[in-house]
């Protein structure tokens, strides 16, 4: 389950990224929504690279971690922002 736990921190990580790309993009400041972009890429490849190097057999599931914290912080996120008055209804 290494692989998960290694999945969930990616996640984390580019849950963080992502909402920090939304304000700059929002911004309409080009160069750090450049360099958020490539942050992402960079930190999902370190990720997936590590996990398939050292544990193979764990590449799904770390897959799955990061996707379903990205899944399940973007839900939370918009429901804040709701009682809010500022996310998507």
């Amino acid at each position: 389950m290494i692989g998960f736990l290694i999945g969930l921190l990616c996640g984390a990580g580019e849950l963080f990224l992502l909402t920090r790309l939304i304000k700059a993009v929002s911004a309409g400041n080009s160069l750090q929504t450049l360099a958020l972009v490539f942050g992402k890429i960079v930190l999902f490849a370190a990720a997936m690279v590590a996990v398939a190097l050292l544990f193979q057999r764990q590449l799904l599931w770390c897959g799955v971690g990061a996707s379903s914290v990205l899944v399940i912080g973007a839900v939370i996120i918009n429901v804040i922002q709701q009682k809010n008055g500022k996310g998507e209804r």
